[in-house]
């Protein structure tokens, strides 16, 4: 059972926030806006996937790489 806790709180389900969701909702919706209804899809495909992509949670994208490299020091 600690595994199964441990698990869930790594997982990214667990560590999602309510503004993460609303942000992955708004990315899925200019993407479905861009490739099923074809509006601007050359200026909507990359901004609603970046959106998705940077909210994932724990993905690390927060994290600036100044942060990683002054760690290295």
């Amino acid at each position: 059972m600690d595994k199964l806790v441990s698990l869930w709180a790594s997982s990214g389900v667990a560590q999602l926030e309510a503004g993460q969701l609303i942000m992955m909702s708004v990315g899925m919706v200019l993407l479905y806006l861009a490739i099923r209804r074809g509006f601007e899809p050359l200026l909507l495909v990359p901004i609603g996937f970046g959106t998705v992509l940077v909210n994932m949670p724990g993905a690390g994208f927060d994290a600036a790489p100044l942060y990683d490299a002054m760690g290295q020091l």
